[in-house]
């Protein structure tokens, strides 16, 4: 089934007059320095009901309810509530001028938390910043031990100017969690002799009587898979914001971001789909309002990053009529990805053969076992053939599968559950010969452990996104613009053969945009890899 057409096409004409995109560590018990690892953790945080800081005004946030948020310091609840709040300015947070390295404070490194404050640590101070204001720390000592940061409140960005403060810190299952325990201390002496916060259970208490303020490492915020009302298709990850569309792909590289003032810097790929932008610089405003988002590509054809961000800000008060030059701003719309069941009345056939079932490591005899593969799928863990790391197999029809209406075949995996999953890359051809891949995204981040977990709604375009007896599916006219359709040497209307290609899950594989993929690994010597359960037909030539 055809594509849509991209917003990026729809609004191009409109660009020339304006420019408007229509927009681990374990729980500490040694004094290792690794980088935290944050993966697969659940959100517990309780939010402060008397935070001290000043009433929000009525600029919007990106609070997903559209309501303004309070502010969390993990202080305690008797500072005076009318210490005067700077106000936010236009500059960006820094970055992070170095990164943990042996003896250094553990914990730099760019982070936001659950109440949409940005927090940047160095090796010598501590800004905090959100709609309210910034907070800026100079960091005199740390202890990688008995983890804690004494600073000096600095004497224009943050309360209690020229105090001391003393901020302890813990790491439970790969989460950093933090607690200002002191604040408005007249000496480095006094912060220092501050007693530690309870550290039994951050998540939930032991700071003043609040849970402690959790740190997740700050990432772009809108990461996900969207279309919009234009029919545009948007890929965005931490590193790329990609467009694919039939008149051809335009892909943007994320160079910086700011999650309090809803921005992404982004420089135009040199092959984008229209003329005249390519090599240029982009800059996407965006607002989360009422559990909507909103984009507006308010620059598009600047010649600088500095550029880009110098650009004015667009009005986010009324994003459904107005505010980005003149037009509606954009709604992001996320794509849901269902599955098939394997009794599903519109599977019409199996594949019925094999072909180059090559082998990759970590594969017992035992599970050498491609004759599994064809036929109905089973759905269950032990009626497959397992690829082994990096392995591979070809699987044929008695007829040709066709590009027909909505999605044409499916691939089933083994997984006993929605999480742990193990990817494969999906080829077809209409030869045997010549092959046409589907492009695949993961949005995902960590490295994932051989038991670990995905979060499936950032696997896109892969095999083996859902448990077994569900299979993910594949819609040959996703390939229509690739090289060897456009050729003829792969017809889309007489696919005989689909290939599936085990993921190495280490991140030394890359995605379609070039992020790295990750899936649970090493997942053992004797079953590693994707476990194919079969692949249906949906749509068949007659």
């Amino acid at each position: 089934m055809k594509k849509p057409l991209s917003l990026l096409f729809i609004i191009t004409v409109l660009i020339f007059a304006v420019s408007c995109g229509s927009g681990k560590k374990e729980e500490k018990e040694t004094t290792d320095t690794d980088t935290v690892d944050d993966t697969d953790v659940e959100d517990t945080d309780t939010e402060p009901t008397d935070d001290p800081t000043e009433e929000p005004t009525n600029e919007p946030t990106n609070d997903p309810t559209g309501e303004p948020t309070t502010e969390p310091t993990g202080e305690p609840t008797d500072e005076p509530t009318d210490e005067p709040t700077e106000e936010p300015t236009d500059e960006p947070t820094d970055e992070p001028t170095d990164e943990p390295t042996e003896g250094s404070l553990e914990i730099i490194g760019k982070y936001m938390d659950d109440f949409d404050t940005s927090h940047v640590i160095t090796k010598t101070e501590w800004t905090s910043r959100s709609s309210y204001g910034t907070s800026l720390y100079h960091i005199s000592q740390y202890d990688n031990e008995q983890d804690f940061i004494i600073a000096q409140n600095d004497s224009e960005k943050s309360w209690n100017p020229d105090k001391w403060s003393r901020f302890d810190y813990t790491i439970k299952n790969g989460v950093i969690y933090y607690c200002q325990t002191a604040y408005d201390k007249e000496t480095e002496e006094e912060a220092l002799a501050t007693p530690a916060a309870d550290k039994t259970d951050p998540a939930n208490s032991g700071c003043a009587g609040y849970a402690w303020t959790k740190l997740h490492k700050d990432t772009v915020e809108i990461i996900g898979r969207y279309a919009d009302a234009w029919g545009g298709n948007h890929i965005i990850s931490n590193t790329a914001w990609f467009q694919p569309s039939e008149w051809g792909d335009s892909l943007f590289h994320i160079t910086q971001f700011d999650s309090v003032d809803n921005f992404i810097i982004a420089h135009n790929d040199d092959e984008l789909a229209f003329a005249g932008y390519e090599g240029k610089w982009s800059r996407f405003d965006y607002v989360i309002k009422d559990g909507k988002i909103y984009y507006c590509q308010i620059a598009s054809l600047e010649e600088t990053e500095e550029a880009a961000l110098a650009v004015t800000t667009a009005d986010k008060t009324d994003p459904e009529t107005s505010g980005c030059n003149g037009y509606s701003w954009t709604e992001l719309i996320a794509v849901v990805e269902e599955p098939i069941d394997k009794d599903d009345e519109k599977i019409v056939a199996w594949a019925t053969g094999y072909e180059n079932y090559v082998v990759g490591a970590g594969v017992d005899e035992s599970w050498q076992t491609p004759e599994k593969a064809l036929g109905k799928a089973v759905g269950d863990s032990y009626d497959v053939v397992v690829l082994g790391d990096g392995g591979s197999i070809v699987l044929t029809f008695a007829k040709p599968i066709t590009d027909g209406e909505g999605a044409d075949f499916a691939v089933f995996e083994n997984s006993f559950n929605d999480g742990f999953l193990e990817l494969g890359t999906v080829e077809v051809s209409s030869d045997g010969e010549n092959f046409a891949a589907f492009d695949h995204y993961y949005l995902g981040l960590e490295k994932i452990g051989g038991t670990g977990s995905h979060d499936a709604s950032l696997i896109w375009g892969f095999a083996g996104k859902f448990k077994q007896g569900k299979g993910n599916m594949f819609d040959l006219a996703d390939l229509e613009n690739k090289a060897e359709v456009v050729a003829g040497t792969v017809n889309l209307d007489a696919i005989t053969h689909v290939k599936i290609v085990d993921v190495i899950g280490d991140g030394s594989q890359l995605d379609s945009i070039g992020d790295p993929i990750y899936d649970p690994y090493p997942t053992g010597e004797i079953s590693a890899g994707f476990d194919l359960d079969a692949v249906a037909v949906i749509n068949e030539k007659e």
